[in-house]
């Protein structure tokens, strides 16, 4: 069974409908098309959906390079490994970036977006409402958006591993877009990436150098049509397709509860136990959580692995010390407490 942070466990059906093999400029494709566009609008509020073979990393590039122009000044926060990766990929765009850094227990605090808005004069702020790497949030994303949005400036979200796992809404915050994909809280298989834009991002979405496949408006356009601009991956589209549908059935609020509910469970157990978490009450993820393992981690997740349980490595400054819990897909309560029960009869040794 997989926990790791993403892929994600799906169910028979997801899996059953991604091994589908079709004609992408068919009418069974525009249905898949037109269906999972319904769930994402509904759910999220978005009126402007776009789904793109690729992965959460194409999301987040997509509106970089769709939205953003070179030399645009642009605030960017960052937790860790992700974080970082988008401070690349903004730099790779040729903004000029303002990096806000923050270590697992540090919170973002409005006054210093606003003052650093001010001095700056930077016109984006972007942040990892998830930090997948280290398993901590950005719990104060609706504040944080309200206030750069006081401040003037366009609020964009990399919620790769937060979306349909974590509380997150569009206009009502003050969140201009969001990338995320398919792979995790929405709990299909891998390969598409998802953008949902919000009624009050007024940017001009085509910029003369942004490349073909990283064109959002390009690839809106098509949407408007159920198509893709490109040929896609079709089984991924299927399956992601049969995973927002259980999505609806369950409610989103409902799969966010059960998310908190996993991660509530899996910390109140290993605190128990002795253990440590990165991140505290305020900071730490309610989708991944970063253990720090008593053994070497590569040994305890291999250890795992060989008794059906499939965990994330420890990155960065965490490699060989801790396991990454992934808590979305199709998981129930007792797979969180037999993985529970493994690991520590595994690392108590």
């Amino acid at each position: 069974m997989i926990f790791t942070p993403g892929p994600v466990e799906v169910s028979s059906s997801v899996l059953q409908a991604s091994m589908k093999h079709m004609n992408h400029r068919s009418q069974e494709f525009r249905d898949i098309m037109q269906s999972s566009l319904e769930v994402l609008r509904n759910i999220s509020g978005s009126k402007r959906v776009s789904l793109t073979t690729g992965s959460g990393t194409l999301a987040v590039e997509m509106l970089i390079w769709s939205i953003l122009s070179r030399k645009e000044k642009v605030i960017a926060a960052t937790y860790g490994e992700f974080g970082d990766r988008m401070i690349e990929s903004l730099e790779r765009r040729g903004c000029i970036v303002y990096r806000i850094a923050k270590e697992e227990n540090d919170i973002i605090r409005p006054e210093e977006i606003s003052e650093l808005a001010s001095n700056s004069g930077a016109t984006t702020i972007f942040l990892v409402h998830n930090e997948t790497g280290n398993g901590t949030q950005v719990a104060n994303l609706k504040e944080l958006a309200g206030t750069a949005k006081k401040s003037g400036m366009k609020v964009l979200v990399d919620s790769v591993s937060g979306f349909a796992a974590l509380s997150l809404e569009l206009d009502t915050w003050g969140i201009d877009a969001v990338a995320t994909c398919g792979h995790k809280g929405i709990a299909s298989v891998t390969g598409i990436g998802v953008n949902m834009l919000g009624d009050s991002l007024e940017s001009s979405l085509t910029k003369e150098d942004t490349p073909a496949y990283l064109d959002l408006e390009k690839s809106l356009h098509f949407m408007e049509r159920n198509e893709t601009p490109f040929t896609p991956s079709t089984g991924a589209f299927s399956g992601l397709s049969e995973a927002l549908d259980e999505l609806a059935k369950e409610g989103i609020k409902a799969r966010i509860d059960r998310t908190s509910g996993f991660a509530d469970m899996l910390v109140k157990r290993l605190l128990r136990e002795g253990y440590s978490i990165t991140g505290n009450r305020d900071t730490r993820s309610k989708s991944v959580l970063n253990v720090l393992t008593r053994n070497k981690s590569t040994v305890v997740s291999s250890s795992l692995r060989n008794r059906g349980f499939i965990v994330g490595n420890g990155l960065g400054k965490f490699k060989e010390k801790t396991i990454r819990i992934g808590l979305m897909g199709s998981i129930k309560k007792e797979d969180i407490e037999n993985l529970l029960d493994e690991f520590l009869k595994i690392d108590q040794k």
